[in-house]
């Protein structure tokens, strides 16, 4: 895959959510106080944890009062905003595990996961932790014992850091290459070997500080509650100070379209990219054009596509609105007509009586409600998954996680469903992964080297042996291939966290009705134009600081809040909101969600503060 990146995002790293070292000495390694300890991969199987159970060795914990105390707070620092009753996000609940200390293999999370309806309440949570294993040093010790039985053969104080390093990687952990070089520094020996007491003495340590940690941020959330001044919703004195209080009123509408109207599909998809900072995320879309030549009644919908490689089934739920504006002759400039407001089940739609003839322009849009980018973090992990092999003299070989990722990514842009890329289709998958339009001799490059199909495209086939001449390459590098992954969403997983897919449908009796996907559209490019279109229909709420204006926009998808901050200054709004499902806040996706938000100064920017979530 095309893996030299000019966009603005040159950082959009991931990995999935996984436990991580933490040494105690702050003066070495970075503090991170929403990452769980370290833990060793619990890689027995629900058979050994039975076998343990018949042997007494494995006998259910009673916790004391401070123990379920701490297990309460860590279930609500990850449960679901506001009513913090249940975990529905998988990443969260494996979060919460490692929080308090345990680290399960994939299959019995799977299993977990399934068995609870991917909702775990806090009863089913403190059963789990009564039923599997935690990390403790007996398990560390066996660990040790079976990964380096041979290296600690002669010495069983110590294993090799090399070798440690690598199977730390491969069981789950992953860190950076500069915490490796302190881990190092902190609990390695003369000879180049980790000290086993060190690193057992180190976790139990730092399990103890996340907990005093966690449970020290709660204390101090609880004395700051205390201390807030209540004020009513409606009262005048809410309105000024910066307490913002949103109220959501769920709705939906029946989509009824005339079953005799036309209509016509593509497919595209929503990207978001970590840029300097999470909160600095950057959303892309993709705009399509199309003519009318005489006035007629329309129906846009546009529906998120869920793939297996969707770990967060959320994204279900992504907050969608949909742009029409008017595409003006001799002009660059666009003109925003109509947006989306209405709902049905997880479709969002646009209906106008009648839409006069002319040239147009449909840019479905995100602000984040649910499409987040990792936190720093996250980005900074290792890759899980392997995108090549060597072969036989040292040759290699796209490996199949690989294959099948590309497959997926073909379709993807494949909008129209054709089973080929037309040059256009193959160039926006070009800008997306290296920034940069084809050439007309790139084209003939491809023509040259695979050759192209009926009507100059290409098929999956050959997109496919395009992609293995890179991988065979040995001047691209392992990374250099997950570049071209990563801006298409993809974390070091293969899972997509920073892209969801979306079917747009328009429905118009007009029989040579043609629809072209176009260019990628940033949200930053037609902000300008948003805010002056929400201000005229959204709800001023008045602050203290004039010089902050904030307004918010309802309609059956939720509530839009956007703070437009002139000050010097940055400022804090209290956000409460009344009524919603799903608080979001446009902050990492495994970050805790605070009720507290920072307005940059000088800068408009959008919240998407309550989206209804559909069942």
């Amino acid at each position: 895959m095309n893996s030299n990146r000019s966009l603005k995002s040159n950082t959009s790293l991931g990995g999935r959510i996984s436990p991580n070292v933490q040494v105690t000495k702050s003066d070495y390694l970075t503090n991170r106080s929403s990452s769980p300890p370290i833990s060793i991969s619990n890689s027995r199987s629900p058979l050994s944890r039975q076998q343990d159970h018949g042997k007494n060795e494995y006998p259910l914990k009673n916790f004391s009062d401070d123990d379920i105390k701490y297990h309460k707070v860590v279930f609500e620092r990850c449960a679901d905003l506001p009513t913090r009753v249940s975990i529905t996000n998988r990443e969260k609940f494996v979060q919460a595990l490692n929080y308090v200390g345990y680290d399960l293999p994939k299959t019995t999370i799977d299993q977990l996961w399934s068995n609870n309806d991917e909702d775990i309440k806090f009863k089913v949570f403190q059963h789990i932790l009564n039923e599997e294993k935690p990390i403790d040093e007996r398990t560390l010790e066996e660990a040790f014992e079976t990964l380096y039985n041979k290296d600690r053969k002669h010495d069983w104080s110590a294993i090799d850091f090399d070798r440690f390093r690598t199977d730390m990687l491969e069981k789950g952990d992953r860190l950076t290459e500069d915490e490796f070089k302190k881990l190092r520094y902190l609990l390695g020996t003369d000879v180049g070997k980790v000290d086993v007491k060190k690193l057992t003495k180190t976790i139990g340590e730092t399990k103890t500080n996340c907990r005093q940690k966690i449970l020290k941020e709660k204390n101090e959330q609880k004395r700051d509650d205390f201390e807030r001044p209540l004020s009513r919703p409606n009262s005048s004195k809410s309105n000024s100070n910066n307490n913002v209080h949103i109220i959501i009123d769920p709705s939906s509408k029946k989509l009824s379209i005339d079953p005799k109207m036309r209509s016509l599909q593509m497919k595209g998809a929503f990207f978001c990219e970590y840029f300097d900072s999470p909160v600095d995320a950057l959303y892309f879309s993709i705009g399509y054009s199309f003519e009318i030549k005489k006035d007629a009644p329309i129906w846009i919908t546009v529906e998120p596509i869920i793939s297996r490689y969707h770990a967060d089934s959320s994204f279900k739920n992504i907050d969608v609105r949909i742009l029409l504006f008017e595409k003006r002759p001799r002009s660059t400039e666009r003109r925003l007509l109509h947006m989306s407001s209405e709902r049905f089940g997880h479709k969002s739609y646009l209906h106008l009586n009648t839409l006069a003839k002319g040239s147009y322009e449909i840019i479905p849009v995100t602000f984040g409600g649910v499409l987040r980018a990792r936190s720093k973090e996250v980005n900074e992990r290792a890759p899980i998954k392997t995108l090549r092999e060597i072969k036989k003299e040292k040759n290699f070989l796209m490996s199949k996680d690989y294959r099948d990722a590309l497959e997926y990514v073909f379709d993807l842009f494949d909008f129209d469903d054709n089973k080929q890329l037309d040059r256009n289709e193959y160039n926006l998958w070009t800008v997306r992964t290296t920034g940069e339009e084809i050439s007309d001799d790139d084209w003939s490059s491809i023509r040259e080297h695979v050759g192209l199909d009926v009507d100059e495209n290409v098929s999956k086939e050959k997109f496919l042996k395009l992609n293995d001449f890179e991988v065979q390459d040995r001047d691209t590098s392992e990374q250099e291939l997950w570049n071209g992954l990563k801006s298409i969403g993809f974390n070091y997983a293969l899972e997509l966290d920073m892209m969801c897919q979306f079917n747009l449908t328009v429905h118009i009796n007009q029989p040579d009705l043609h629809l072209k996907p176009t260019s990628y559209i940033e949200l930053a490019e037609i902000k300008k134009v948003l805010v002056k279109f929400l201000e005229n229909k959204g709800q001023q709420i008045k602050l203290n600081n004039l010089s902050v204006q904030c307004y918010n926009y309802k309609d059956d998808c939720g509530s839009i809040l956007f703070v437009e901050n002139k000050s010097s200054s940055n400022v804090r709004l209290s956000i409460q909101v009344k009524g919603s499902k799903n608080v979001a806040l446009n902050l990492p996706i495994d970050a805790h969600k605070p009720s507290v938000i920072n307005v940059r100064h000088d800068s408009t920017q959008f919240y998407v503060l309550a989206y209804l979530v559909c069942t």
